[in-house]
């Protein structure tokens, strides 16, 4: 664990509330100093902003991280004063207040609307758009949502059975995460010199190999000695963070298992599934027809 992350833990949360403007003061003046001092002269990075985009929990928070072990790269959260993404929009704003002399690295939902492709155009930003088997994201989503107490769904997950949940997540799903991958992927395979499309079940496997992939793309050239430094330090950092997210003796964050929908979702959610995206699973290639089932449906027929 960093040292100052040890140190932050220990403090009462009124000291660290206190401290936390000078800290983030005196930490970017740092930062700005390294940049425009070392990495700048040394690594001479084509792309001083990487973009991330998808749908939430189709793995953007995981490239947005290894992107962000680049030397000199830093994750930031938007500075969005007219809270345009959390409409899953952008404006000139999320990007004209990036810091100029730092590169950066933004995780976004951005939808593919032509006027959020006219900003993203304007400002010459190439972007990797993640998409991800909508029913892992279902299961993904319950999980998440548990996990963390700030969601608006969150008390209602934890007083209704598992079932009810993952139904509301698949209302969701089917209701905004595919109608959002419908509208990007067309563009992204249309325009490859200009958005880079990640499956979350390339990533997850062998982040080393699609990690490569998009910063060949971007115009980077990594070492192989480099990209497992990159992997190993997120790995590390996501193990200890995974020791606090418990619930009941039992963890509430998946460890984004490929085919994992296959042990939560029941008979009655899988038709669902079919009935609103089944075609699309089977364009996107993540089914060959209508003959699949999940390990819970499989125990109900077989009993």
């Amino acid at each position: 664990m960093p040292l100052m992350t040890f140190v932050r833990r220990l403090m009462p949360a009124a000291l660290r509330r206190l401290l936390a403007p000078p800290y983030r003061a005196a930490r970017g003046l740092a930062e700005q100093i390294a940049v425009s001092a070392y990495y700048r002269p040394r690594y001479r990075w084509p792309h001083p902003v990487l973009v991330v985009i998808g749908p939430p929990r189709s793995g953007t928070q995981l490239m947005a991280h290894l992107l962000a072990g680049i030397p000199g790269y830093r994750l930031r959260d938007p500075n969005d004063p007219d809270r345009c993404t959390e409409r899953h929009d952008v404006c000139e704003a999320v990007f004209a207040r990036l810091p100029r002399t730092r590169y950066s690295v933004l995780k976004l939902h951005t939808a593919a609307s032509p006027s959020n492709l006219a900003v993203l155009d304007a400002y010459r930003l190439p972007a990797v758009v993640m998409i991800r088997d909508f029913r892992d994201e279902c299961v993904s989503r319950y999980f998440a949502v548990l996990h963390y107490p700030r969601h608006r769904h969150h008390q209602h997950y934890h007083s209704v059975p598992k079932a009810v949940g993952l139904s509301h997540c698949l209302d969701v799903v089917l209701q905004e995460y595919v109608p959002w991958v419908r509208a990007w992927l067309p563009i992204a395979q249309c325009e490859p010199q200009r958005f880079c499309l990640v499956r979350f079940e390339e990533l997850r496997p062998d982040p080393g190999a699609a990690l490569t992939r998009v910063l060949n793309w971007y115009g980077f050239r990594p070492s192989d000695a480099s990209i497992q430094r990159i992997i190993a330090k997120e790995k590390a950092q996501t193990r200890f963070d995974l020791k606090a997210n418990v619930r009941d003796g039992r963890p509430t964050v998946r460890k984004g298992i490929v085919g994992d929908w296959r042990n939560h979702l029941t008979e009655e959610h899988i038709q669902r599934f079919k009935e609103g995206c089944g075609e699309f699973l089977i364009e996107l290639g993540y089914e060959r027809d209508f003959d699949w089932t999940g390990h819970e449906a499989q125990e109900r027929v077989s009993a």
